[in-house]
């Protein structure tokens, strides 16, 4: 999203510019109300000819600067306009001595017009006419006809000065807030985006722990009811299609319960070693075509009672998740689950006979979703994961976690080395 537009000018710089035709307006009026009605007519209506020249000039000119957009900072174009309009003013000069006053507004509108250096310039040249036209009307050089238009110029040239400082400090300001903005806009894209990429990865950890390893289940439940019907074990395979039905009816409220981060864990209340029991319990429903998978748990009851539930269902799910891999890649006669204690941490072991892994090579080795999740969810609750396996002699996966209070959710500072991880 762009970042919202902020104004360029400020109603300083917008009300010097007004003030500036405004009082040159009226100087001209003030003018022609003093010296019109004392002038010969020839001479009259030649002062009035210039005062309305050079008030359509001007006027046109400062038109199409505002209309290109022009700033405080000025633009040498207005050369165009002013040039014109102070020729002007000179020869109603050289009719009338209170033509002087105009000269008042001719500063600020030099200075306002011009970059500051043509406005300086353009400042003396209006001053040295003014004294020299007031001069040469009196015949003489008072004192009065230099001090005036020189206070007149450096009023101007103060009042025109503190509003362009002002005005670079207001500019300065915008362009940080503009920044500031679109600092603002860049983060929250990139905090929507994290966001996003966070629920993806926790729909994504969820289905690989949960509702994918429901469907081995049932894939491995119908792959033996067809085997015990080949075989023609109608009741048991008629048990194997009721478990995959149960598990598929598993599957459905797992799946609604993933989608809602806060859905209750159905399985609050019970013992870490019965949760743990429980996925076993799913995970391998048919000996005849899955490993023999047991779970030995050498937690004595006081230390069980101190797991947090953040924790108990968090290595539910790793176990779910490391049974899995057994189950789908190990090709394993047996697999062991064990669950112990040791210097104030939770430490589950999860052993199998397969096939194994090749060492990792130096170089590191793709790691696949199963064992990043698992490795984050060890993380998550303030512990590690360390894997041993060779090929031909199985895997042995160990994950460590404290047995009090886990660290807030997000946290994934591991404390335990990873190695060999690929999975």
């Amino acid at each position: 999203m762009p970042a919202r537009a902020l104004p360029s000018r400020t109603p300083y710089a917008l009300a010097l510019r007004w003030l500036v035709h405004v009082l040159l307006y009226l100087l001209v009026v003030v003018v022609a109300l003093r010296t019109l009605g004392d002038l010969p007519s020839a001479s009259a209506l030649a002062l009035l000819a210039l005062l309305v020249l050079l008030v359509s000039v001007y006027s046109i000119g400062a038109r199409r600067a505002a209309g290109r957009g022009a700033d405080h900072r000025g633009s040498w174009r207005a050369l165009g306009h002013l040039l014109p309009a102070v020729l002007a003013w000179a020869a109603c000069l050289a009719l009338t001595p209170d033509a002087t006053w105009i000269a008042f507004g001719l500063d600020f509108a030099v200075l306002y017009a011009l970059p500051l250096a043509g406005g300086i310039v353009g400042l003396v040249v209006v001053t040295a006419i003014a004294v020299g036209g007031f001069a040469a009307w009196q015949g003489a050089l008072p004192v009065a006809g230099v001090v005036g238009p020189v206070i007149g110029a450096l009023v101007a040239l103060a009042v025109v000065l503190a509003v362009r400082a002002l005005q670079e400090e207001i500019d300065e300001r915008t362009r940080l807030a503009r920044d500031l903005l679109a600092a603002q806009e860049d983060l929250a894209r990139t905090q929507r985006d994290a966001a996003r990429a966070e629920e993806r990865t926790r729909i994504a950890r969820e289905l690989h722990d949960t509702v994918a390893q429901s469907a081995l289940s049932i894939q491995m439940l119908l792959d033996a009811s067809r085997t015990s019907l080949e075989a023609g074990d109608s009741p048991t395979a008629l048990g194997h299609l009721g478990e995959a039905r149960r598990t598929a009816a598993l599957t459905s409220r797992q799946t609604r319960s993933f989608v809602d981060q806060d859905a209750t864990d159905e399985r609050e209340g019970m013992g870490l070693e019965e949760r743990l029991s429980a996925v076993i319990a799913e995970m391998a429903p048919a000996a005849e075509v899955s490993p023999d998978v047991s779970l030995r748990c050498e937690l004595d009851p006081g230390t069980s009672a101190l797991v947090p539930a953040r924790t108990a269902s968090g290595l539910e799910r790793i176990l779910r998740s490391l049974l899995g891999n057994v189950l789908q890649h190990a090709d394993a006669a047996r697999a062991v689950a064990t669950l112990s204690a040791q210097d104030g941490d939770l430490v589950l072991d999860v052993v199998d006979d397969g096939v194994g892994m090749a060492p990792e090579s130096p170089e590191g080795a793709a790691e696949g979703f199963g064992l990043r999740t698992v490795r984050a969810r060890a993380r998550a609750l303030g512990g590690g994961m360390a894997i041993e396996s060779s090929p031909g002699r199985g895997t042995a996966v160990q994950i460590r976690v404290p047995i009090g209070a886990p660290p807030p959710a997000g946290d994934e500072n591991g404390t335990m080395s990873e190695e060999g991880e690929r999975r």
